[in-house]
């Protein structure tokens, strides 16, 4: 197993391509899933569905994670089992079950549910079992709309990922409007973006709005709403199949302009979003603000050393740049995968920051490094700070939802509040955030 794949400098990308060949940072084998890893799972984002409940089909081994999930983070009372076994498996007798399990879901489900997702595991995924004409007999019995989803890990490096694909049956519970509005929907998020985001402003003087989003709906008729909104914004890359959708069955376009914590990215991505809206975004006042906060947190904090990783709510190659930016030293970047907008910050990194090392969190030798002495004085996102056993940890989850100008702000407090507070236990920090490995 090559060490290339565990651990490389941007000096040596730079030198060997061995980055840029392609989009995956590691060898395919046998992959390590540390404690820090988890969170919006595929049955969380189910969830993000109001007045619903969901029933999983699998073996039990398959719906340990949502369970526990579900008890932790409150949606237990939602989420339904129906579990297989090899003789169903072999008899398909689990699929004249699962009418007889959703009646029993509504005899005692209160109130009564008003949606349904049936999500499946990779065992009927791989053998084809016809759900569809199931889904379509439950619609026509219990009067609700019902979908279908699924939760198979096989398909990680298909085009429809278990998460995004979520993400999109999610939103296939928007209907046909019955009319249109000026309104703007952002995708990709599960909680809306911070109220003191200048996005709000800068929207609302445009003459848009309302501004909907998913995880501000609490009933199903206000994620039906979303539907007459006459705009989408894409904030996060995980949403783009969700986007696509909705452009593909209801005529909504899309502009993809992600989370990004850089002020020229920012300042392009305002760019790209008042062309794709035709109006203009007044946003210089936000832009001196973040210049400013820049200043103040760098002569507060001073030259910190750093490390990065994907499970932070950023691109991590993006705010990687950022950070080196701002004057801080990244020092590691914990990363998986890479995307076409990662390259040119991967170039730049190349060029401004070649001692930064950049590693996969999956990689069977982590362990061994997370074993090793990777002292840094600060790290944003919950691998990096395991990775690197540091106490100061900003986790930046998808619990919350920076943008903008306002978004370097928000970060910038995160960071100053980990490094003045007195350090916290990393393990109480990971169990805090409540994830499920």
């Amino acid at each position: 197993m090559s060490e290339e794949f565990l651990r490389m400098s941007l000096a040596e990308a730079g030198r060997s391509d061995s980055l840029l060949r392609g989009k995956r940072l590691f060898e395919h084998c046998l992959q390590y899933t540390s404690p820090s890893h988890g969170g919006w799972g595929i049955v969380r984002v189910g969830m993000l569905v109001p007045q619903s409940v969901m029933l999983f089909i699998a073996p039990p081994a398959c719906g340990r994670h949502g369970a526990i999930a579900g008890f932790q983070q409150g949606f237990k009372q939602r989420l339904f089992y129906l579990y297989v076994d090899e003789v169903d498996l072999v008899t398909g007798g689990h699929l004249d079950l699962v009418a007889r399990a959703v009646a029993e879901i509504f005899a005692t489900a209160k109130p009564r549910p008003q949606a349904l997702i049936i999500c499946i595991s990779c065992v009927d995924y791989l053998l084809g079992s016809d759900f569809d004409s199931i889904v379509r007999e439950l619609e026509a019995d219990f009067e609700i709309p019902v979908r279908l989803s699924y939760m198979n890990p096989i398909a990680m490096d298909s085009r429809t990922p278990p998460q995004p694909n979520m993400q999109k049956t999610v939103y296939s519970f928007m209907p046909q409007p019955p009319e249109k509005d000026n309104g703007i929907n952002i995708i990709g998020n599960f909680v809306p973006v911070e109220k003191h985001s200048e996005l709000y402003e800068l929207l609302g003087r445009a003459g848009f709005g309302p501004v909907r989003q998913i995880g501000q709906c609490a009933t199903l008729a206000e994620l039906e709403k979303m539907s007459r909104s006459a705009h989408n914004l894409l904030i996060r890359a995980e949403g783009r199949l969700a986007a696509a959708f909705l452009r593909d069955k209801l005529g909504i376009p899309f502009c993809f302009t992600p989370v990004v914590y850089g002020l020229e990215a920012i300042a392009k991505g305002y760019q790209d979003m008042a062309e794709f809206l035709g109006c203009r975004l007044e946003t210089e006042c936000y832009r001196r603000e973040a210049v400013d906060a820049i200043a103040a947190a760098r002569a507060r904090l001073g030259p910190l050393k750093l490390a990065v990783c994907s499970t932070a709510n950023a691109m991590p190659f993006e705010l990687s740049r950022a950070l080196t930016e701002f004057g801080f030293e990244v020092a590691y970047i914990f990363c998986d995968e890479m995307m076409d907008a990662d390259a040119e910050h991967l170039e730049w990194l190349v060029q401004n920051s070649p001692a930064t090392q950049v590693l996969t969190n999956v990689h069977p030798g982590m362990p061994v490094f997370a074993a090793g002495r990777n002292e840094v004085d600060l790290a944003i996102g919950l691998s990096a700070g395991y990775y690197c056993n540091c106490p100061r940890t900003v986790p930046l989850t998808m619990d919350c939802q920076p943008y903008g100008y306002r978004g370097i702000v928000y970060l910038l407090n995160a960071m100053i509040a980990a490094w003045e507070e007195p350090p916290r236990d990393l393990q109480d920090v990971i169990l805090n955030a409540t994830i499920v490995i």
